[in-house]
C-alpha cells in the first residue's frame, strides 16, 4: 500500500503548470553543460607587439588530422587548456597556419580536451597530459613546437556516435577497439616554429625564445562517458 501511495505522489507531482521554473535544476543544468560539453573562455591571439605588454607570450602550432587527412584550419576541431590551479576552461584559437600566440602569466599549463564538431553532434576527449607547458618568471616567449591532433573513427563508430547524448547508450555496448579514439603528441620540428615565431610581427629576438619540451600519455583517449 505504501509502494503504491509514493507511485501515486510521484504521477500526481508531475501534473503542475507547463510554466513553472526550478532554478534549481536550471543550475544544476547548466553546470552539467558546463562539465560536459566543455564551455570555456577565448584566448585570442595577440595582435601586435603592442598586446603583449609586461606579459609573456606562449606560442606553438597545431596540426590536426581525422582518418588520416589532414584537416585545413583545423575545422570542427576545438583545443581546451587551463591554468594548473585554475578551473575555467580556456579556448585556443588557431590562424590559418594552426599558430597560437597568446599573452599569459608565470605558470604551468595543461591542455586538458578536445573537442571534435560534426553536423549532427560532437566528440569530447579528455587529454592526459603527463607535464604541462612551463611559463617561468625569467621567461618572455615559450615556443611548445607543433603539437599534431589525431581522430581516428570507422563505421561503426560514426554510426553509432551520432552525437554525445547517444554515446552512454549506444558507447557502452560497444568495444572499445571500435570506439573513436584520438591521440596527441608534440612533433619535434622546432625549426618550423622557430622560422615562424621570428618572421612575425612581434619584433621577437631568437635569444628570447625557450623552447618547451610537451609529453602526453601514449594510450589513445576515447570520448568521456
Amino acid at each position: 500500500m505504501k509502494q503504491n501511495t509514493n507511485h501515486y505522489n510521484f504521477l500526481n507531482s508531475k501534473k503542475r503548470n507547463p510554466g513553472t521554473v526550478f532554478p534549481g535544476k536550471i543550475f544544476v543544468a547548466l553546470m552539467l553543460a558546463t562539465l560536459l560539453f566543455g564551455c570555456g573562455t577565448t584566448a585570442y591571439n595577440v595582435k601586435s607587439s603592442r598586446e603583449r605588454s609586461d606579459n609573456k607570450l606562449l606560442i606553438g602550432r597545431f596540426v590536426f588530422y581525422n582518418d588520416d587527412v589532414h584537416i585545413e584550419n583545423g575545422e570542427g576541431f576545438t583545443v581546451f587548456f587551463k591554468k594548473r590551479e585554475d578551473k575555467t576552461l580556456r579556448m585556443f584559437q588557431p590562424d590559418e597556419k594552426g599558430y597560437v600566440y597568446i599573452p599569459v602569466d608565470e605558470g604551468q599549463y595543461y591542455i586538458s580536451r578536445i573537442k571534435y564538431n560534426r553536423l549532427n553532434g560532437h566528440f569530447l576527449f579528455p587529454v592526459h597530459q603527463s607535464s604541462g607547458i612551463n611559463v617561468d618568471v625569467s621567461d618572455k616567449v615559450v615556443n611548445f613546437g607543433t603539437i599534431q591532433i589525431s581522430l581516428q573513427q570507422n563505421i561503426t563508430s560514426k554510426i553509432a556516435y551520432v552525437s554525445t547524448y547517444g554515446y552512454p547508450y549506444a558507447g557502452k555496448l560497444m568495444p572499445s577497439s571500435l570506439k573513436p579514439e584520438l591521440s596527441i603528441t608534440q612533433i619535434l620540428d622546432w625549426n618550423v616554429t622557430h622560422q615562424y615565431i621570428l618572421s612575425s610581427k612581434f619584433d621577437i629576438l631568437p635569444e628570447s625564445v625557450r623552447d618547451e619540451d610537451v609529453y602526453f600519455s601514449k594510450e589513445v583517449e576515447t570520448p568521456f562517458r
